[in-house]
């Protein structure tokens, strides 16, 4: 299980070279069912040099000339294989192993290729793959074909389409167009949704009417935010925001496919599982154009469709006035772009009966909203719940209605008579207010929002202020029968009554409330009365004097920031650890999912360097796996991301990301994130380092077992993975049971 043991192997050939040529203008805009099936291939390690060889694979068996002819199509050229440092075939090799380990291609297929001579009489070079050489063919023979791939991947400092790879899609009576970089086929900002705007404002999505031509190469402006320093939104704010992004490795000619495990007759390929992704940002942020999300890596790499979803956020995603509005705007947002998922995404090589929900912090608090809703039946078969604070309930009408919406009301200038007089007449009033009003940077709106946390505390949550500020924005309880959310997610795991049970993954950072504490209170040493008194602030009285008598966070004296570290162990584990191991445990006695597994991340890599604290990045006190640090590597976009962060802190940070990446990647194509070593070991070298983990000859392999109630151990995904104490056996977790969690004590009282 020794990832450091790797740090030797070289980093997936990361020497070779960018293939020859460049790309070539086609005379025109090319569509997908006159190029015939396409395939992109980059052999990726996720390293920051981002120099594994790109190419694309033509499915069409074609003659030589009309093979050269479809790759001019697409801009580029038969790729000259022969005439390629060693290093370069030797990528391809790699990923030519995979297609006939998929069924993509046969294990006696010859490709097209080209080279300096490209031609002798009536033969004409192929590679064979059987004999791994160069061959010759008869010019008229039909063969798949292997086209260069000479533009760039994607990162934060260049993400402009390449004019000579557009393409376009036709899925029903839209035309889509997109565009190919070196990791994916990417089509951006893809309306899904009319603008929720005007009347649509605080309302239910209304699916995209539209024109049918679609510009898909831009990614769409973010919803309606303030700016943070913490994420970069990659885009602009505009209440016009429900556009999606498809990143995709392979566009079919037609949304057809052959089965799994059939060979390819040269037209279709095998559909990819598709995996869809919702941001996390507190419900009040986050953007699905954050080059952190590039879906590019996990198409490349893990061979799967990756679609992020813009959804509304704030008080435009989640106010109720009464009776009038349906609140969970965001949520409806989501369930609307997955029908959307379930229409299209075959036309884009996606298998609509394999979409996995994914999700952080906010988002993972998402899939849970999404697994407890009848509305969303039929639209997912896995999900995926990354660092959600389970702890917090959904809210509810009464909630919104007698503690939100008054204090927001106020501060949009939409108190007076003439507007409370009626709900009719404040709905009115909140949808004629401009859309920069509802940003929460603003004095009035900043500080209704802080009067919300302090009553939410008191009359609904019955915590400290602190705890009640995390989300003071929340999705509701559906009562008006459309199932959007049935009811808490404790509560239907209970009754037996979850409405979508599907494989489901729950991670955790181990120091997720690290990036909080330390970022909000000032070092206080390691006194006990010092952290008596950060327990007191950060809890209800009784549950804070049962935590300090029971001294389940001694203090450590000789750690010079002991106070903070250990608030936030604590509220990692009120929040995050223990009622997560709580609720699985019920999920698991009741058998509620057909399989469920857990594990927590560390030695992670923090998302943005811009006011995080000093204990989220290496020091020479402790290092905290804080809330977020788990975005990057599992995505692996520190090969996309320059700005505002860190680079790779070591060889073993490179090996770490390859580690979760095809942890993620296996779940969400087998919904077990155990990969299969047989994958890993076709593919080569930029895999060896987690095949060393999961497929070792000289040792047990490690394994993530599926999730039993009352499990000791929990698996720990670290640089070296390895085992933890189930935090749900712990002491701590213990006193945080016996208290009652916040969603079993939540209760309006006002």
């Amino acid at each position: 299980m020794q990832l450091s043991s790797l740090v030797g192997v070289l980093l997936g050939l990361g020497l070779a070279s960018a293939a020859p040529h460049g790309p070539v203008a086609p005379a025109k805009l090319p569509s997908i069912s006159s190029l015939g099936t396409l395939q992109t291939l980059k052999y990726n390690n996720l390293g920051p040099e981002n120099n594994g060889t790109a190419a694309v694979l033509v499915h069409d068996r074609l003659s030589a000339k009309a093979a050269r002819a479809r790759c001019a199509a697409i801009g580029e050229a038969l790729f000259p294989l022969q005439d390629t440092p060693k290093a370069n075939r030797t990528d391809i090799d790699y990923q030519l192993d995979y297609l006939v380990f998929a069924h993509d291609l046969q294990p006696s297929d010859s490709l097209w290729v080209g080279r300096s001579k490209s031609k002798k009489g009536h033969q004409c070079p192929a590679y064979s793959y059987k004999r791994k050489e160069i061959v010759l063919k008869p010019c008229d023979a039909k063969l798949p074909a292997l086209c260069t791939s000479n533009v760039p991947p994607t990162t934060d400092l260049n993400r402009a389409a390449v004019p000579s790879s557009r393409v376009s899609v036709a899925s029903d009576n839209y035309t889509i167009t997109g565009y190919r970089d070196a990791r994916s086929f990417r089509f951006l900002g893809i309306p899904f949704a009319n603008p929720p705007v005007k009347d649509l404002r605080f309302a239910p999505p209304q699916p995209y009417s539209g024109p049918s031509r679609i510009d898909a190469t831009r990614l769409a402006a973010s919803c309606i935010q303030s700016s943070s320093d913490y994420e970069s939104l990659g885009s602009g704010i505009s209440e016009d925001c429900l556009y999606l992004n498809v990143y995709t490795p392979v566009l079919p000619k037609n949304s057809r496919s052959r089965p799994e495990g059939r060979p390819n007759n040269g037209h279709n390929t095998a559909r990819r599982p598709v995996a869809v992704y919702f941001y996390g940002g507190a419900f009040t942020s986050g953007s699905a154009s954050m080059v952190d999300y590039d879906g590019g890596n996990f198409a490349s790499r893990s061979d799967v469709v990756i679609v992020t979803v813009n959804y509304r956020v704030g008080a435009l995603g989640w106010l109720a006035t009464g009776n009038l509005t349906t609140g969970n705007y965001g949520t409806r947002d989501q369930i609307l772009a997955l029908h959307w998922v379930q229409s299209h995404i075959a036309s884009f090589g996606g298998d609509p009966s394999h979409v996995t929900i994914f999700g952080q912090s906010a988002g993972g608090q998402s899939v849970v909203a999404l697994l407890s809703s009848t509305a969303a039946r039929g639209l997912f078969s896995g999900a995926i719940v990354q660092s959600a604070p389970l702890d917090l309930p959904w809210f509810t009408r009464q909630v919104y209605a007698d503690i939100v919406a008054p204090g927001l009301a106020k501060a949009l200038g939409c108190d007076e008579d003439k507007h409370t007089e009626s709900e009719s007449a404040l709905l009115s009033c909140l949808r004629a207010a401009p859309a920069t009003s509802y940003l929460d940077n603003s004095t009035d709106i900043g500080d209704a929002i802080d009067a919300t946390a302090k009553a939410l505390a008191s009359d609904f949550l019955h915590v400290s202020k602190l705890l009640a500020s995390i989300e003071p924005l929340m999705p509701m309880i559906d009562d008006s029968g459309s199932g959007v959310i049935d009811n808490q997610f404790h509560t239907l795991l209970a009754n037996n009554a979850l409405p979508n049970a599907v494989p489901t993954l729950f991670t955790a950072a181990t120091d997720e409330a690290a990036l909080y504490v330390a970022g909000s209170v000032p070092n206080l040493g390691a006194t006990q009365t010092g952290l008596n008194l950060l327990l007191s602030i950060a809890f209800p009285p009784d549950l804070a004097k049962s935590l300090i008598k029971e001294d389940v966070f001694p203090i450590n004296r000789s750690d010079p920031d002991g106070i903070r570290n250990l608030g936030a162990d604590a509220l990692t584990h009120s929040e995050w650890s223990c009622p997560q191991s709580h609720l699985l445990d019920i999920a698991a006695n009741n058998t509620i999912f057909p399989s469920l597994y857990e594990f927590q991340i560390t030695n992670g890599h923090v998302q943005s360097i811009d006011d995080t604290p000093e204990v989220c990045s290496p020091n020479d006190n402790f290092n905290a796996t804080c809330h977020t640090a788990d975005v990057l590597p599992v995505w692996g976009t520190l090969n996309s991301k320059t700005h505002s962060v860190d680079p790779y802190y070591s060889t073993r940070d490179i090996l770490h990301s390859q580690l979760l990446h095809d942890v993620f990647g296996a779940f969400l194509r087998t919904r077990n994130p155990n990969p299969d070593p047989q994958f890993l070991r076709i593919r080569g070298p930029a895999y060896a380092a987690t095949h060393a983990v999961y497929g070792a000859s000289d040792r047990t392999p490690y394994t993530v077992p599926e999730y039993t109630a009352g499990a000791k151990n929990v698996s720990l995904l670290g640089w070296d993975p390895s085992w933890a104490e189930n935090p749900g056996r712990s002491e701590k977790c213990r006193v945080f049971r016996e208290y009652g969690f916040t969603f079993e004590n939540a209760e309006y009282t006002g």
